[in-house]
């Protein structure tokens, strides 16, 4: 098996992936899938929606909207440990950010 593309993707899109060959999978695939179970936070469809957003309204890399879209922060403080020293952003960015976050949380 070769790579094809490479691209992060949300603990949820895991989940699916692995569910649509959950009986040829290994044992530490296996594992991998009961993680993916506990810890996702979203259904596939509304996480790769949620890092769209992000990405597009958010003004981030996909890489962060990633990481935020798994843990799914609930203030501007959690958000702000997800951005680090090195990045600044305003205030507003971060408010349009967490209200993005909020509505997916919202979904059942």
């Amino acid at each position: 098996m070769s790579v094809v593309d490479k691209k992060e993707i949300t603990v949820a899109e895991a989940k699916a992936l692995l569910e649509t060959k959950a009986e040829e999978l290994d044992p530490l695939q296996r594992r991998v899938l009961d993680y993916t179970v506990r810890f996702s936070k979203t259904e596939s469809g509304d996480s790769e929606k949620l890092v769209s957003e992000l990405m597009e309204k958010g003004s981030i890399e996909r890489q962060l909207a990633v990481q935020l879209a798994n843990c799914m922060p609930g203030s501007i403080a959690e958000i702000r440990t997800f951005l680090g020293r090195q990045r600044i952003i305003s205030e507003e960015a971060v408010n349009s950010i967490l209200t993005i976050i909020k509505k997916y949380k919202a979904n059942p």
